[in-house]
């Protein structure tokens, strides 16, 4: 990689071609691929480089000569400096035709897949207020800084309200922001490793409206405990507050908690089944899409399995799959790495009287390797954004008899993956992206594989 100072010199008239996955803009200029940031398909730009590789150069916009047609006003003050969305001014019925291409093109270039099993996305009925669950970052400069990075940037912007959150994060996140200068609490520098506060996090329940408030801390202890407990008494109807002790700087929701206020889970329902949702684990980000997303699974089980089937829940978190799935199967075994959420998944299972489900806490790849000659008719797998290797894909398909359902957020390891299981006995049956992230370019994908006979 070779990275440089640009000068005004650098400056070009560029028109951008097509969205491609990560959010940019392409387009071609003297036999090289430009990516441009804040760009959509029919924009004239004069752009500068930000960086060059060997094969691309990243660029951003300087100048808007000429608009494309897919622009829209921006409903956010913080947009394009916050990092958090990069198509909040694109016209929504564009960015589906955008992501339903991407898909397409990940895995023709990736994965060298017919692009025709891809199905045209499913949108979401929700575009603004979308996000069940909000994680913001704590930054000292002068004043507490609380919000969401900069792209490409340790930065944080200082977020005061932002349009694909619920509406009382920001009142929530903006009053506890003045509690914490109030009382002075010290905010953590990740370069020294001191400090205290890391994160304001904030979960909402769709179904049962229920409010969680996690503080992140790199300490053992939360100081001006009863004054915070106090503030969000007398100030939030909220339903939960908790303090989680993490001192890792790569993943924001780890580590022991302790209940300050409320149950410390919110409850979430998906017709009829209802789920607890503990404050570390990991839930899907809007409940229109999942529910739809359920819904689509469902479809496919009704029309293809028997009620004597068995049914393998890979990354299986609060057993949201297990659940919901587990009355139209003989059995249904769910694993789960994570001790918080394996746990929640057993009491979700009570809690919906479903006796058909073991839940097994253990890594997933163990789990594969101690159970070579078990056999489960259908397989879900819902891996993090890695995806799989090939040996975990070998294992899968060794223990799946009849299908995999494949659920995905990210298209490139999803084309990468789906290559593997093609040349480890299964036939792609489809391709069905959600538009489980509004305004961004994140696309989660469901993907059906037949076994081979």
């Amino acid at each position: 990689m070779q990275n440089k100072n640009f000068t005004s010199q650098d400056e070009i008239n560029l028109v951008v071609e097509k969205l491609v996955y990560g959010g940019y803009g392409l387009a071609k200029y003297e036999g090289k691929v430009y990516l441009i940031e804040n760009s959509y398909p029919g924009d004239f730009l004069k752009v500068t480089p930000t960086k060059i590789t060997k094969n691309l150069v990243f660029a951003k916009p300087i100048e808007i000569i000429v608009p494309s047609n897919y622009r829209t006003s921006s409903k956010c003050k913080h947009f394009p400096q916050c990092g958090g969305c990069q198509w909040l001014d694109c016209k929504y019925e564009y960015q589906m035709d955008a992501k339903t291409n991407i898909v397409k093109e990940q895995l023709s270039r990736i994965g060298k897949i017919d692009d025709s099993f891809v199905k045209n996305i499913i949108k979401s009925d929700i575009i603004w207020e979308y996000r069940n669950r909000m994680e913001f970052t704590f930054q000292n400069d002068q004043e507490p800084k609380l919000g969401l990075k900069e792209k490409n940037s340790n930065n944080v912007v200082d977020i005061y309200s932002c349009p694909i959150s619920p509406k009382e994060f920001d009142s929530i996140k903006n009053n506890f922001r003045d509690l914490v200068q109030k009382l002075n609490i010290k905010i953590y520098d990740k370069k020294n490793k001191t400090g205290i506060l890391k994160h304001l996090v904030l979960r909402k329940t769709f179904y049962s409206n229920q409010l969680m408030v996690i503080i992140v801390t790199h300490t053992e202890y939360l100081p001006f405990e009863k004054e915070i407990k106090d503030h969000f008494r007398k100030n939030h109807l909220i339903n939960s507050l908790i303090h989680v002790m993490n001192s890792s700087d790569k993943i924001v929701l780890r580590g022991p908690y302790r209940t300050l206020l409320g149950e410390g889970v919110i409850e979430e329902e998906f017709d009829g089944f209802r789920f607890q949702i503990p404050p570390t684990s990991f839930f899907q980000n809007n409940y229109n899409v999942t529910k739809k997303m359920l819904r689509h699974i469902l479809d496919y089980f009704k029309n293809n399995s028997k009620r004597t089937d068995t049914l393998l829940d890979l990354y299986s978190g609060v057993g949201l799959f297990s659940v919901y799935f587990a009355p139209i199967f003989k059995f249904v075994e769910s694993v789960e790495s994570s001790k918080v959420s394996a746990k929640a998944s057993i009491s979700n299972a009570n809690i919906n009287s479903i006796k058909n489900i073991k839940v097994t806490q253990e890594l997933v790849k163990n789990f594969l390797s101690n159970n070579k000659t078990k056999k489960f008719d259908y397989v879900i797998i819902d891996p993090p954004r890695a995806g799989l290797n090939e040996e975990e894909i070998e294992m899968i398909s060794n223990i799946t008899e009849k299908a995999a359902i494949y659920v995905s957020c990210d298209p490139s390891t999803l084309a990468r993956d789906l290559n593997i299981f093609i040349t480890k006995n299964f036939n792609l049956v489809s391709v069905q992206p959600f538009d489980m992230f509004p305004n961004t370019y994140h696309i989660e994908n469901v993907v059906i594989l037949e076994k081979k006979h």
